[in-house]
């Protein structure tokens, strides 16, 4: 997702952290982290949620509260590029460390080369389904990430989290 840097970043920001919260009160809900990458990136900002399965995003207690409706008109306005992606894969952990970093690697054709050797295959099971397959490998402060040259049909992102991963309460 992209959101312009502009004066009201800091209460977007705020909104995000309590949506979280929210979202996260939501029976399915396990774990939620921010991410941000660099600016000129198509969708410089990223959640990651992990669900107990798919059908929590099709239920009442999720489609009552949350979901494109729920975020603020004003802040909605200014929302590009945001798509729901939800995947499935190898993955059991997703948190990233305070100085950590996840690389993506978005597929967005079938004839798009092959993933990497290192990244996790996940495959795109639900929502927005705008991309074919993602990649992705978790790094720490002890290890640099890969240098990844883009190749066509591959959009690659480098996030860094935002905050630490959140638990329901």
């Amino acid at each position: 997702m992209h959101y312009p840097l502009d004066e009201d970043r800091a209460e977007f920001n705020d909104f995000y952290a309590k949506h979280i919260s929210m979202l996260l009160t939501i029976e399915g809900f396990e774990t939620a982290q921010r991410y941000e990458c660099a600016p000129d990136a198509k969708a410089p900002f990223m959640a990651i949620y992990r669900l107990k399965d798919d059908k929590v995003l099709t239920r009442e207690t999720y489609t009552s509260r949350a979901g494109r409706n729920s975020v603020d008109p004003v802040f909605r306005a200014k929302m590009t590029n945001w798509d729901r992606n939800l995947v499935e894969g190898p993955l059991s952990d997703m948190d990233v460390s305070e100085d950590g970093w996840l690389m993506l690697i978005d597929r967005h054709t079938s004839d798009a080369p092959s993933l990497p050797e290192g990244f996790a295959h996940l495959s795109v099971i639900g929502l927005d389904a705008t991309l074919v397959e993602r990649g992705a490998l978790i790094g720490g402060n002890e290890v640099s990430p890969p240098n990844v040259e883009p190749k066509s049909g591959w959009t690659v992102r480098l996030f860094k989290p935002v905050h630490q991963t959140r638990y329901p309460s």
